[in-house]
């Protein structure tokens, strides 16, 4: 399949979808409050743990092979992993469910785990070395100044509409030298740059996930810049997400290629849970295009 049929088949998902769905109610509205990041991790937390992990993760998985595993769920705690020494302080951004705070302090036992997230798992049981705070992370006022010496966030600041807000509380934390690594989503290109179609296809993921508008890569550089970062090192995992989000589109075609059913389970379900159905539908056509990306980024502070 190349780049040119997946574009065609990105416009004629959007074409049908307007046949039986109100596009613009569904990308109009409220994306990415707090209340509502909160309510769709909610609603959506038997999805998550029936699609994506019963072991709680909720990222994406990156198939080196091209064959989607379970082993691939870990990929981005390992590459975390690399950056942890004993003694070291890490903070993890959006920490959900628990899984790879769990995994990751289980790992590293001579280190001390914070995580931070609007709707965390609250039956955890976790370790003397990990603790959870539910709030949001863009305020961390039990955080010292530079007294972290890892953070992580796999695909959770792609809710936030002032990234920079966040970065420049990220950065205050941690310690000079100290790294972070960012796993998120990206477009090749600024928004306006691209036609009607993919324009709405990139709304409905970014609303389907409560997510503020996905931002260009150039864009992710220059808040990470803004903030005082300096980038080590960018890696595109795009290719190796195809398995994944292929596995996901055969779940969605289920029903949005019968517009009768899509139209009963828009009706009854709650649109945060079927904005989901919308994002397995399209993201696999958003990255095989080549207009959708998944960056893994290596942050330094100076």
């Amino acid at each position: 399949m190349n780049h040119q049929y997946s574009i065609y088949q990105l416009h004629s998902k959007v074409d049908e979808m307007s046949k039986f769905l109100d596009l613009k109610k569904i990308i109009e509205g409220d994306k990415n409050s707090p209340d509502q990041i909160r309510s769709y991790y909610r609603i959506n937390h038997w999805a998550y743990r029936h699609y994506h992990s019963q072991d709680g993760f909720m990222h994406f998985r990156i198939s080196k092979n091209g064959v989607f595993t379970d082993e691939d769920v870990y990929h981005q705690a390992d590459a975390v992993y690399e950056y942890i020494k004993d003694g070291d302080s890490v903070v993890e951004l959006g920490c959900g469910q628990g899984a790879n705070l769990l995994y990751l302090a289980h790992s590293c036992p001579n280190a001390r785990f914070v995580g931070f997230d609007l709707q965390p798992r609250k039956d955890l049981k976790l370790p003397a070395n990990a603790q959870i705070f539910e709030q949001d992370y863009s305020s961390l006022p039990q955080i010292p100044d530079a007294s972290v010496d890892v953070v992580y966030g796999l695909e959770t600041l792609v809710h936030c509409s002032d990234k920079e807000k966040v970065l420049r509380e990220i950065y205050r934390i941690m310690k000079p030298g100290a790294v972070m690594v960012n796993y998120d989503y990206a477009l090749s290109d600024r928004f306006e740059t691209f036609d009607w179609h993919i324009q709405t296809a990139i709304a409905l993921i970014s609303k389907g996930g409560a997510s503020a508008m996905i931002e260009s890569l150039d864009e992710w550089n220059t808040h990470f810049t803004n903030s005082g970062f300096t980038i080590e090192k960018i890696s595109d995992y795009t290719y190796e997400l195809l398995p994944d989000l292929k596995r996901l589109e055969r779940k969605a075609r289920k029903f949005m290629t019968r517009p009768t059913l899509a139209k009963l389970v828009f009706k009854l379900l709650p649109t945060l849970f079927t904005n989901n159905i919308v994002i397995g539908w399209l993201a696999y056509d958003a990255c095989k295009t080549g207009f959708g990306l998944y960056k893994e980024w290596i942050l330094r502070k100076p």
